[in-house]
């Protein structure tokens, strides 16, 4: 079982924008630090650890948990806050996005590339514009999400062969929180700040992908 320290924290920087997702153990020496604030996501406020302690803390014996997740701290029990603010930092970071099924059908809308149809993780298969049996590599450049039936009908050929043609230029995403961390689990303060609605499912859509 994952340690409550273990729980998933959404980062902000200074101008509210979403940058990462980190473990509240990180982000608690970041609070404590004077680096960064608990955002109360009903309020928008924000607190020092001190005071979101003295405003989000019940006695350990509280048997009720409101709908939140909690830490004990001796006799109290504090509530887990799910974002933090950056009190100084910023930037948007320069991450790569990992080459991921997940990541492709987000990075495509979940649309097929060639179709144009809404598809799910389900439904969802993974194309090659350059078939790999004629040297083409699986990378961000040369693979597209495509529909079960276009892409049996494209078999071993490119686009223009099969009489096919791609509705955008696949290229390398630029990275975004959702890439990091999509789950089905996440908190629902998280849809403040980044769009997750569409994205929830984890597991064999997250296997990095080798060439």
């Amino acid at each position: 079982m994952r340690s409550i320290l273990e729980n998933p924290t959404l980062v902000l920087n200074k101008s509210w924008n979403a940058i990462r997702v980190e473990s509240f153990r990180k982000t608690l020496c970041k609070t404590l630090s004077r680096r960064a604030r608990f955002l109360d996501d009903e309020t928008y406020m924000s607190y020092s650890w001190e005071d979101w302690f003295k405003d989000f803390s019940l006695s350990i014996n509280d048997e009720d948990d409101y709908g939140y997740k909690w830490i004990n701290v001796k006799t109290f029990k504090v509530r887990l806050p799910e974002i933090i603010i950056l009190t100084k930092y910023n930037k948007m970071p320069d991450m790569k996005v990992r080459l991921t099924r997940r990541n492709l059908l987000i990075r495509d809308n979940f649309n097929c590339q060639y179709s144009g149809k809404r598809l799910t993780y389900k439904t969802a298969t993974m194309d090659h514009i350059l078939p790999r049996s004629r040297g083409g590599k699986t990378e961000w450049t040369n693979v597209v999400i495509a529909d079960f039936k276009v892409n049996v009908k494209k078999q071993d050929r490119t686009p223009q062969e099969a009489g096919l043609k791609l509705l955008s230029v696949p290229k390398e995403p630029r990275w975004h929180p959702l890439y990091s961390y999509a789950d089905k689990k996440r908190p629902k303060s998280w849809d403040k700040f980044i769009n997750t609605d569409k994205w929830n499912e984890i597991g064999y859509w997250d296997v990095t992908l080798l060439p």
